[in-house]
């Protein structure tokens, strides 16, 4: 059970919508893009309909907290366009296309295993987001670094548990990811260093400015 809640602690942010499928109904939809305001349990999520697939509840959060926070990551570097340093725009630009096959291919494994995902975020996501993009360098550049910082850290932490899943499938992609994950922390870590030391902060470290 401490393993798998381990995994039900990452998955609890995500506010996606997942579920099983039948056979003749195993197709996932892209069009929405309404939020979805509700809190997912995970592990509740997990267990529903586990007997009409073969996968268990711990292989579910890992597809859900994967999926979820690649989509976060995917929008949060896609904001990086807007700052001054050429080095992080650079950097954003590769998060993105990293997190973007990311959520693709979490897809095509859920599309095999029979589960349904509709890409959206939370609302709260999208409100933070939203106030991201009102800031301007270099607040702009520290506050999405750390925000980015925070999300490998969780990414780590969900591909270290996922190299003892029992999927091979999932085993394999948490394993080939991992190191990918651990260079752009160092590559983050570099940037914060030096975002650090030529900027000034309009807010405190970790918060995003609301305005208002």
């Amino acid at each position: 059970m401490k393993y798998f809640s381990r995994f039900t602690v990452l998955a609890i942010t995500s506010c996606l919508a997942i579920a099983s499928c039948t056979p003749a109904e195993r197709s996932y939809d892209h069009s929405s893009t309404e939020a979805s305001d509700s809190v997912i349990d995970a592990e509740t999520r997990a267990k529903v309909n586990t007997a009409e697939i073969d996968m268990d509840g711990r292989e579910k959060a890992f597809i859900l907290s994967t999926y979820s926070h690649g989509l976060y990551m995917s929008d949060l570097a896609a904001i990086t366009a807007q700052s001054k340093n050429e080095k992080l725009r650079t950097f954003g630009d590769q998060l993105g296309s990293s997190y973007q096959t990311t959520v693709s291919d979490v897809e095509k494994m859920a599309k095999t295993e029979g589960l349904l995902l509709q890409r959206q975020l939370s609302s709260a996501q999208q409100k933070e987001l939203s106030a991201l993009k009102e800031l301007s360098s270099p607040t702009l550049d520290q506050q999405v670094l750390q925000k980015v910082n925070q999300m490998l850290a969780t990414f780590t932490t969900v591909f270290k548990e996922g190299s003892y899943l029992k999927n091979t499938a999932l085993k394999d992609f948490a394993d080939a990811h991992l190191p990918e994950v651990q260079k752009q922390q160092a590559a983050a870590a570099k940037l914060i260093t030096a975002s650090t030391d030529s900027g000034t902060q309009s807010t405190r470290p970790g918060e995003v400015s609301t305005g208002n």
